[in-house]
């Protein structure tokens, strides 16, 4: 059985099915929860549908043209209104599904004083809008895998976020993006976010390749959640190396 706090990432994850299809192979391996960073792009009557029993840790608010490369518009000056449709139905979407968290990504950008005042005033207005019950997050992503993102280190995400000052706002720390920006480490990064009650998400998957992680690639992060009875989810936003049911065996000795 799955550990509660696990998620799975039903973009990354069962890549063979049909996207639908993966909620049933999901429930199958004993999961009890899911992320999911696309799901405006499915029929929502059917998704909710087929999701029901499971609960629904993330989504993500529409992050603008995917094709054509962006990637939020939260830090782009001049998509202010742009963004705040796309968050608008992010958040009514999150509302629908029973989901207590959305993702906002920050966008490519530079960071700078005008992409900075940007992303904080549209994050203070998303803010407002977020109903009672649902938390917001930001997640800094590394730049080797995502060139020119605007929100790619931990101390810059925790700046802004204490700039912010927002209780409504978290930070969503993926502990692959964490080691491939920060040189390995992520443990002291993770306490520290904890020590500042800003947790409110946690990714993870293996720094080599971005596949499933070694069987204690992450124990230390994982024993030191369980240590402080941190309440949130752990998505699994790794891409399997084979078959995504007999990959998930590493997380047998792995989640304590």
């Amino acid at each position: 059985m799955i550990p509660g706090r696990f998620a799975a990432n039903l973009d990354w994850l069962y890549p063979e099915r049909a996207y639908v299809d993966r909620i049933a192979a999901a429930r199958a391996d004993g999961f009890a929860a899911v992320e999911m960073l696309q799901p405006h792009l499915q029929h929502e009557a059917e998704l909710a549908a087929r999701l029901a029993g499971l609960r629904v840790a993330l989504i993500n608010a529409p992050a603008g043209d995917w094709a054509a490369g962006e990637r939020g518009l939260m830090a782009l000056p001049g998509r202010e209104d742009e963004f705040r449709e796309l968050t608008r139905c992010g958040l009514a979407l999150a509302v629908r599904l029973g989901a207590p968290v959305m993702h906002l990504m920050s966008g490519i950008a530079e960071d700078g004083p005008e992409t900075r005042a940007t992303w904080l005033a549209n994050l203070r207005w998303a803010a407002e809008q977020a109903p009672a019950g649902l938390t917001l997050t930001v997640e800094p992503i590394n730049r080797r895998d995502m060139p020119g993102y605007f929100l790619h280190r931990q101390a810059q995400a925790l700046e802004l976020l204490a700039t912010l000052g927002s209780p409504r706002v978290k930070l969503q720390l993926d502990l692959y993006h964490c080691r491939v920006s920060e040189g390995g480490e992520s443990l002291g990064h993770l306490r520290r976010a904890l020590d500042l009650g800003l947790l409110g998400h946690v990714q993870l998957a293996g720094v080599d390749g971005r596949h499933e992680p070694l069987a204690d690639e992450y124990a230390a992060e994982l024993a030191l959640l369980a240590e402080r009875a941190w309440p949130g989810s752990v998505g699994l936003e790794y891409r399997p190396r084979g078959d995504t049911s007999a990959g998930l065996a590493w997380l047998s000795p792995a989640s304590g």
